[in-house]
This record gives structure tokens, C-alpha cells and sequence, in this order.
């Protein structure tokens, strides 16, 4: 394994990287916990960000930390050609995408030149219901109807549609569909990494609530299975720090020990009966 960081090298990374994912600098630097300013200079080679770093910025860019630090991944090309190694590696790490739509070749010239603006818009209003969405990648796919797109979750189809000849194709309204199928079929969406990023942004506000709980006390593979039956009964994870509060409360007690149980306190918890 070879490893050479060229700060220069590592800066245009994390560069290329955020303009893939959709992402401002301001945008990525909030997430981070960083100004811009500082953003700006990790981009630009002028110093590298604190160790502590590297793991969020893997995670939320959806890359390795060997690809970020420049160490060499094992060979998996009969000539070790760099690039069609990475593309193995992207293809693998993105095998199982939590979100992406596919469509027809006569919905191409709605997804070219654009800035999706309508799903960064739609990314703001679902976190107003406390709903993380990922970034959704967006693919063509020829073997579908000239005019049919799904909604992808996890390779499993949540939403399909064949729009009719006569109907104008438009992304507000395939940004509306997915906004419907976002909301309707969170339960399906939801991970345990994007419970680990909404519990990581909790620090920020409840640290008292989170540090030494999440995940020492409370998993976050159990705490992904409660939020999806909480969703899946219709409820907003709005409520996640009180979700956090009620289940340490149960586990103190051990009143409730079936996921099922510990949903029906919750309910009754956050509604106040």
C-alpha cells in the first residue's frame, strides 16, 4: 500500500468530491462544524482540517478515507489501471444507493443543465419535518420505457410511472413524486448511517442527551429499527431527541423490552397520554 498526501491533491478531492454530492461549500462547512472560510482553505491546499475531520467528511461525501488521503486501494485490475479501479470501488460502495431515480431516454433532456435547484429546495422543506434525505443520484436507463422513470430506495422500486404522450414532462413534477414517495415510504429509506448523521447533528444542539448514549447505551442499528416503525405509524422524527429520552427512560425501568412495546410508549409518550 502506498501512501503520499500532496495537501495540493487532497484539497481538490475534497473539492471534486462536494461538487458531486450537490453541495456548496457553505453547505458542506455547516455540516462539518467548520466556517466556509476554513472549507475554502482545505479545498485550496493552504492547510489541511483537524484529524477529527477526515471520518465526517468520508461520510458525508460518500468516500473512502483511503481515496481522501491518497493511500492506494488493493489492486483490482489485471494492469492496476487507477481509474477503472475506482470505478470498481465507486460501483461497489454504491451498489446499494438509498436513493436514486431512473428513467426513459425521452425524460433525459429534463435531468441535462440543470442545478436541481427544485430537490435542493425539497432537501430543506422535508428537514423541516425532521426528515434526512439522501442525495439522490440520478441515472438514465434505455431498457425502460421512453417516458417511464421509478424512484429507487435500496434497489427495491418504491414508485414507478409511465407518463402519458399527451402529458408535458416536467422535474417539478417528477421532484413532486419524490417528495410524495420520500414522506410516504421514509421507513424504507431510512439507514443506520443516516440515523447516525441526524444523532451526530443532535450533538450540536442536545450533547448532553447524545454524548454517552448514542451509541454506547443506545445502539444505532436498534435505533434505526424503532425510528422505522415510529415513521412507519405515521409519526415525524421531528421528535428524535424525545424518542432518544423515552428509550433510556424505558431501558432504566425495564418496562418495555419488544421493539413493539417500546413504540407504543413512545407514542403515547410524545402524544401525552
Amino acid at each position: 500500500m502506498c501512501f503520499e498526501l500532496s495537501q495540493n491533491e487532497f484539497g481538490k478531492r475534497i473539492a471534486e468530491c462536494r461538487r458531486k454530492m450537490g453541495l456548496t461549500q457553505e453547505e458542506l462547512a455547516n455540516r462539518l462544524g467548520v466556517t466556509p472560510q476554513a472549507l475554502s482553505q482545505y479545498e485550496r491546499g493552504v492547510r489541511y482540517p483537524d484529524v477529527g475531520l477526515i471520518k465526517p467528511l468520508c461520510t458525508i461525501l460518500q468516500v473512502s478515507a483511503d481515496y481522501l488521503l491518497q493511500i492506494e486501494e488493493k489492486i483490482v485490475a489485471e494492469d492496476g489501471n487507477p481509474k477503472i479501479q475506482d470505478e470498481i470501488w465507486r460501483n461497489l460502495r454504491n451498489a446499494l444507493e438509498p436513493l436514486k431515480i431512473i428513467f426513459g431516454r425521452e425524460l433525459l433532456p429534463v435531468f441535462e443543465d440543470t442545478d436541481f435547484q427544485a430537490i435542493a429546495e425539497l432537501r430543506v422543506k422535508l428537514s423541516r419535518q425532521g426528515i434526512l434525505m439522501p442525495v439522490v443520484r440520478i441515472y438514465d436507463e434505455f431498457s425502460l420505457n421512453p417516458r417511464e422513470f421509478h424512484i429507487v430506495a435500496y434497489n427495491n422500486v418504491v414508485y414507478k410511472e409511465d407518463i402519458p404522450a399527451e402529458q408535458t414532462i416536467s422535474l417539478p413534477y417528477i421532484v413532486d413524486k419524490l417528495r410524495e414517495t420520500v414522506t410516504g415510504r421514509y421507513d424504507e429509506i431510512l439507514s443506520v448511517d443516516m440515523i447516525k448523521d441526524l444523532t451526530d447533528n443532535l450533538r450540536f444542539s442536545h450533547s448532553a442527551l447524545i454524548e454517552g448514549i448514542v451509541p454506547e447505551k443506545i445502539s444505532y442499528s436498534m435505533l434505526t429499527s424503532i425510528c422505522k416503525g415510529f415513521v412507519k405509524r405515521g409519526n415525524s422524527l421531528i421528535y428524535l431527541p424525545r424518542i432518544i429520552e423515552i428509550m433510556m427512560e424505558l431501558q432504566r425501568s425495564g418496562k418495555a423490552q419488544s421493539d413493539e412495546e417500546i413504540l407504543d410508549c413512545l407514542v403515547a409518550g410524545i402524544k401525552g397520554e
